[in-house]
């Protein structure tokens, strides 16, 4: 097994997609834009809330983007978890990697507040270490920075960290900073376009992670 299991957020620990969406398309018809499917606003998803709001109003005006950014955040805070819900097998799994001794953070491209308020209120905070969101976008996944100062902060080895997610960046990420990664079939990538990116490994279901042996033992 691994001594550090670093986790994305939406689509790995959490289905978050029903509560983005309707946060995304409440701040387009602030602005009496028409409103996106479902699958159109997570295929916005994964390199930001800025980003996210370039990709719905096709635009990269900057201060444009940083109010929808602060009409997404303030109708989100209050409505982050009326529909997420936490993934079948993960909370187990969580405390089974825990009682091997594991060490457990979050890695995501999320603002670290809306993070944290996601996994207490869905129950799952006290499994994590730390978890840590970009504190500016040049450290967003897949930037390693992040990844590499978890593993410096728990003394362990990038031989025996693992990056679990379910998209291209957290591929990319454990890529670019020499550790190995997971690619989550039932997140919002699709198990098509994970193999694509050849993940070290591949799994269908949370407990599939207590299944994975550590390459380094």
């Amino acid at each position: 097994m691994f001594d550090l299991y670093l986790f994305d957020l939406d689509g790995t620990l959490v289905d978050t997609r029903r509560d983005i969406a309707k946060a995304v398309n409440h701040v387009l018809q602030l602005h009496t834009r028409p409103v996106a499917d479902l699958a159109t606003v997570i295929s916005w998803v994964g390199d930001g809330l800025g980003d996210m709001m370039v990709r719905a109003f096709k635009t990269d005006e900057k201060e444009f983007i940083d109010e929808l950014v602060d009409e997404f955040r303030s109708y989100y805070k209050d409505h982050c978890t009326d529909f997420s819900y936490v993934y079948e097998g993960c909370q187990e799994t969580l405390t089974s990697l825990q009682e091997r001794g594991a060490h457990l953070s979050v890695l995501t491209n999320k603002p670290q507040d809306l993070s944290l308020a996601i996994l207490e209120r869905l129950g799952i905070l006290q499994h994590f270490d730390r978890v840590v969101g970009p504190s500016d976008a040049d450290l967003r996944k897949p930037n390693p920075s992040n990844l590499l100062s978890l593993v410096r902060d728990v003394g362990t080895s990038k031989e025996r960290t693992l990056m679990v997610g379910d998209s291209r960046n957290d591929i990319l990420v454990a890529r670019n900073a020499g550790v190995a990664s997971c690619g989550c079939t039932f997140g919002y990538l699709g198990r098509d376009a994970l193999l694509e990116l050849k993940p070290t490994y591949i799994v269908e279901t949370w407990p599939g992670l207590l299944l994975l042996a550590d390459p380094a033992s």
